[in-house]
C-alpha cells in the first residue's frame, strides 16, 4: 500500500480553500499589474526615434518586448510601440542577447497561456480551439491513404495509373467517358 492518506472528497478544507483563494488573488494582482503597464505603454503616442538613437536593453524596454510577446505581437508591432523600424528591432534582438531572451520569453509565456485556455475552451467550443491550435500551436490535421494494388505498375492501363495519381494529390479523379457538358440556357 502506499504512505499516502485517503483521497478525500468533498469539500476543501479551511485551509486549501484559504490557499485557492491566496493563489487565485496573487495571480489577479500580478495580471493587473501586467495589464496597467501594457495599458501605460500603448496610451503613449507612438513617436519615432531619431535615426541614430538606439534601443538601449534598460529595464521598461525589456519589459515592453516581453509583455508585447506575451500577446502574440509581431516584431514589426513591437518595433512600433517602441518607435523604432522593424530592421533596427531585428538588430536589437540579435545584437542583445538579453532583449532575444525576454521576446523568446514572452513567446513561451503566450503558447503555454493558449494551450491551458484552449484545454478549457475545448470542453466548450471544439472548432475555436481547433482554429487557435493550428495557427498558434503549429497543429495540424493529418491525414494518411493506403492504397492497395495487387497489380504490378507495369500491368496497369494509364487510366488506373492516373487515377491513383489524382488519388495520391487529393483531388477526384474525373471519369475518362464522362465530357463535359455545356449549359443550355
Amino acid at each position: 500500500m502506499s504512505d499516502l492518506p485517503p483521497r478525500r472528497r468533498g469539500r476543501p478544507t479551511k485551509e486549501q480553500a484559504a490557499a485557492y483563494a491566496a493563489a487565485a488573488q496573487e495571480k489577479a494582482k500580478k495580471d493587473n499589474e501586467e495589464t496597467e503597464y501594457l495599458d501605460e505603454v500603448l496610451a503613449k503616442p507612438i513617436k519615432r526615434r531619431a535615426a541614430q538613437a538606439k534601443l538601449q536593453p534598460d529595464e521598461d524596454t525589456l519589459r515592453t518586448i516581453g509583455e508585447l510577446g506575451k500577446l502574440f505581437c509581431t516584431q514589426e508591432e513591437v518595433a512600433a510601440v517602441l518607435g523604432v523600424s522593424r530592421k533596427t528591432f531585428q538588430n536589437f534582438l540579435s545584437d542583445c542577447p538579453e532583449a532575444r531572451d525576454v521576446w523568446d520569453d514572452g513567446l513561451m509565456h503566450a503558447k503555454v497561456s493558449l494551450r491551458r485556455k484552449q484545454l478549457a475552451l475545448a470542453d466548450k467550443n471544439a472548432p475555436a480551439a481547433i482554429f487557435l491550435g493550428k495557427n498558434y500551436l503549429g497543429q495540424k490535421d493529418e491525414s494518411t491513404t493506403n492504397i492497395n494494388h495487387s497489380k504490378p505498375a507495369a500491368e496497369m492501363t494509364e487510366a488506373e495509373l492516373m487515377e491513383i495519381a489524382m488519388r495520391k494529390a487529393g483531388e477526384s479523379p474525373a471519369k475518362p467517358a464522362e465530357a463535359k457538358k455545356e449549359s443550355v440556357h
